[in-house]
């Protein structure tokens, strides 16, 4: 197997950039990270919400140049982007749709012996590389690159380590907290104002977060979208992250903390699912 091979395509993954004199200044109001905090060289988690706090998109963001790139789901950029262009017309920055042109792998490999070509051009502009934990990176290339269609491997990984990705089914459903962003560093209690900013801290501070996230495991595969039935046959949740049998899942929760769940799904099959604690 070849260095390149141990890169996997995530072609699920597209990109917008935001460049310009007010990047910075006009995106800050709309995302629920502190882009302040996004230094050269690092990445955040982040979400646009709607003014009813229900995210249109979570993302991680790199600041580069005069503006940020984020990676979010492919299929939500024309909305996303959409949505921010109302607002964006009477600012000096400039948003588009760089998916076609940028393309996002993955690897387990965060040996030093391997990629460390790509970790030395970390500052190139055709690559960006995103650490993401547990010896996992994404890198972010101008170039197309020789790699493996195995992102089962990586979304397995993904649902292990709780990261759940808005997509056209749960998009405008949830809030911030519901995919856990509150314990990743994807939500900032202390930044000025952001569209939806009153309800994500209204639930933080004076509320009491009645749906949480979940991982679970049933004996066949998971679809996302999918809705999770209490013992009386009551919806209490859905599937909003799936691969094979592992799923992660936004779920009513129960008194006791920490308790392992046991439901149903709709066709009678059963699942078991825990709340992430962070």
């Amino acid at each position: 197997m070849t260095d390149m091979e141990k890169l996997i395509t995530l072609n699920h993954f597209g990109f917008l950039s935001i460049s310009g004199k007010d990047a910075k200044k006009f995106l800050q109001g709309y995302t629920t990270c502190d882009l302040e905090e996004v230094l050269e060289g690092e990445s955040r988690l982040g979400a646009i919400c709607t003014i009813q706090g229900r995210m249109l998109a979570n993302f991680r963001i790199v600041a580069q140049g005069d503006g940020f790139i984020l990676r979010l789901n492919e299929s939500l950029i024309p909305e996303v982007l959409t949505f921010l262009q109302k607002y964006i017309v009477f600012s000096k920055a400039k948003l588009a749709d760089i998916s076609q042109t940028k393309h996002c792998y993955g690897t387990f490999d965060g040996e030093t012996s391997w990629p460390a070509s790509l970790l030395e051009s970390k500052q190139d502009d055709n690559k960006t590389i995103v650490c993401i934990g547990e010896g996992r990176f994404e890198i972010w290339s101008d170039d197309a690159l020789d790699a493996s269609d195995d992102s089962a491997s990586w979304m397995d990984a993904e649902i292990g380590a709780g990261y759940a990705w808005v997509d056209e089914i749960s998009q405008s459903e949830y809030l911030p907290q519901m995919f856990n962003l509150h314990n990743l560093k994807g939500i900032s209690f202390e930044k000025g104002c952001y569209l939806g900013q009153e309800i994500v801290a209204r639930m933080q501070f004076r509320g009491k977060l009645k749906k949480t996230l979940h991982k679970g495991e049933a004996t066949r595969d998971i679809k996302n979208g999918e809705s999770i039935l209490n013992e009386n046959q009551r919806p209490v949740g859905k599937v909003v992250s799936a691969q094979g049998s592992q799923f992660l899942a936004v779920i009513q929760n129960k008194d006791e903390e920490n308790q392992i769940l046991d439901l149903k799904l709709s066709d009678d099959e059963s699942i078991k699912a825990s709340p992430l604690s962070s």
